[in-house]
């Protein structure tokens, strides 16, 4: 028996020939994936989806803003004297009339009990006289001279006490102090700055907005205050001023909001983004785990009878969780949210949990 050697060229052949066979059946099985077409073998996937529905839309308006106390002063002293003891601890929240420290006042005391002896004098005689008056006891020009000393001790009394006011500091309004920046037993004297007292709620915010704004921002419009400070904390409030003027330097509009701020978080001078909410024309939202972004854009998987189509989309602003969609979609299409890894065009799916917006 004799055995024929086949040579390398036949080999090659040979070779070559499996290689093409084993490429094409590759081929075949790969054309649904690369042409879209559907493939009888392929099990269904399963995944989740929402119906697209449009929603009230919101336009955006942002700035920067910065934090203003909604009262916020400098007490300092109207007269001269001594620091007779401070009556609060640094930053101690107070009342209304809250007494703050005191101003030695020995001597305007002592005018203040002078006074005051006048004052009662003066008055115990002015009714004795209206008594006999009425009795046509005392003439009329007594009666009026006797009135006329008792208000001039009564205005004596008053400017004792005015004066004795301006030694006693108390709290115009409800607020928090900041630190004394004087000392017991300190000489002061008129103008010198004793403590601040700060209202912290609510709190004004000032920012400013490009003059295009003008016409579509007005006062009650609802605004968003947020800062790198607290980045978990969101805070709500309205425009109360807008100014006439626009700035000389900017052209700008100047406005102010007024936001609640009951945990007092929110201290002057804070800065943060400010952004102005306004009802515009309804929109369609998805959740941003819809959206599957590749070289070309943006793009999700719409289902039309059972199979899951790519449809490329045209996105807007992001909003929390959700993407504003521009294009590319219309209400009541029903788009895959979870489950798109497994997805390709044609796939046949199996919609485990969908949403109704």
């Amino acid at each position: 028996m004799s055995i024929k050697i086949l040579s390398w060229s036949k080999k090659r052949m040979i070779v070559s020939g499996i290689i093409l066979f084993l490429l094409a059946l590759g081929a075949l099985k790969l054309r649904p994936h690369i042409f879209g077409g559907s493939n009888p073998q392929s099990e269904p996937t399963h995944v989740e989806t929402i119906i697209v529905k449009q929603q009230p839309g919101t336009e955006r308006f942002e700035s920067a803003g910065t934090i203003k106390a909604y009262q916020d002063i400098i007490l300092s002293s109207e007269v001269s004297g001594t620091i007779q003891n401070l009556a609060v601890s640094n930053a101690e929240k107070v009342q209304e009339g809250t007494i703050l420290l005191n101003i030695r006042h020995d001597d305007i005391l002592a005018n203040l009990k002078k006074d005051q002896a006048v004052f009662n004098q003066k008055k115990l005689y002015f009714e004795r006289l209206q008594h006999l008056y009425e009795k046509h006891v005392v003439s009329h020009e007594s009666l009026s001279e006797a009135q006329s000393d008792f208000q001039q001790a009564k205005a004596m009394i008053d400017a004792d006490q005015a004066s004795l006011d301006k030694y006693i500091i108390k709290a115009p309004f409800a607020g928090q102090i900041g630190i004394w920046q004087i000392d017991r037993g300190q000489y002061v004297k008129p103008g010198d700055a004793l403590v601040s007292l700060t209202a912290l709620s609510p709190a004004y915010v000032d920012f400013m907005l490009p003059a295009k704004a003008l016409g579509k921002i007005k006062i009650g419009d609802d605004i968003q205050f947020t800062t790198a400070s607290f980045e978990h904390y969101t805070w709500h409030g309205k425009i109360i001023a807008i100014d006439p003027q626009l700035d000389v330097a900017t052209r700008s509009m100047r406005l102010r909001g007024q936001i609640d701020n009951p945990d007092e978080k929110l201290v002057p001078r804070l800065y943060g983004e400010v952004v102005v909410l306004k009802p515009s024309t309804p929109q369609l939202r998805l959740p941003q785990e819809a959206i599957v972004y590749d070289p070309q854009g943006a793009f999700v998987y719409v289902l039309q009878k059972q199979t899951a189509t790519r449809r490329q989309v045209k996105l807007g602003l992001h909003e929390n969780d959700d993407v504003i969609v521009e294009g590319g979609l219309k209400p009541g299409d029903e788009v895959v949210t979870a489950g798109m890894m497994k997805l390709f065009p044609g796939v046949p799916v199996i919609v485990n949990k969908k949403i109704v917006q």
